[in-house]
């Protein structure tokens, strides 16, 4: 998928969002990490403070950082769609970038089968990356990141 067009629409703009609604026109120029996860991935010690560290250093370089917290396996669907315990995670957690709350048709639409999943947009919301699981952070976003908001990338250049 090369847009973020179809995924962001499955969501109601003025409902289903924590810490504010993201329009897809308001994207563009801008790369974008989507980042899935669910309850669980709240409870990984590791992996929260690296997405937490990311999200500091390249937020103030332009990335355009939105969560999307998916249902748990087996979960039932009025708990799941619970934006007030979502938002209390959200809290707690630290997350201040928008969180969307997804019913699983986002997860769906992008092909996320487990969380936490990220998915990295360059500045003409293309697909650049996929990636799924803890061990991802450094070793595959990191770089990534670097490109797309060094100054070359935000003049116009691509990345690869």
């Amino acid at each position: 998928m090369s847009s973020l067009d179809v995924p962001l629409t499955l969501l109601d703009p003025q409902g289903g969002w924590i810490n504010a609604p993201v329009h897809v026109h308001d994207l563009h120029g801008r790369p974008v990490l989507l980042h899935f996860w669910t309850e669980r991935f709240a409870s990984s010690q590791k992996q929260l403070p690296r997405l937490q560290a990311l999200v500091a250093e390249f937020v103030p370089r332009g990335l355009q950082v939105i969560g999307v917290h998916v249902p748990m396996v087996g979960q039932e669907p009025e708990l799941a769609m619970d934006t007030n315990d979502i938002e209390a995670t959200v809290k707690r957690l630290g997350f201040h970038h928008p969180v969307a709350v997804d019913d699983g048709s986002m997860a769906t639409a992008y092909g996320v089968k487990g969380t936490p999943a990220y998915l990295v947009f360059d500045e003409s919301l293309r697909l650049r990356l996929r990636v799924m699981g803890n061990e991802s952070m450094e070793e595959v976003l990191r770089p990534l990141l670097e490109r797309l908001t060094s100054s070359e990338s935000t003049s116009g250049a691509s990345a690869p």
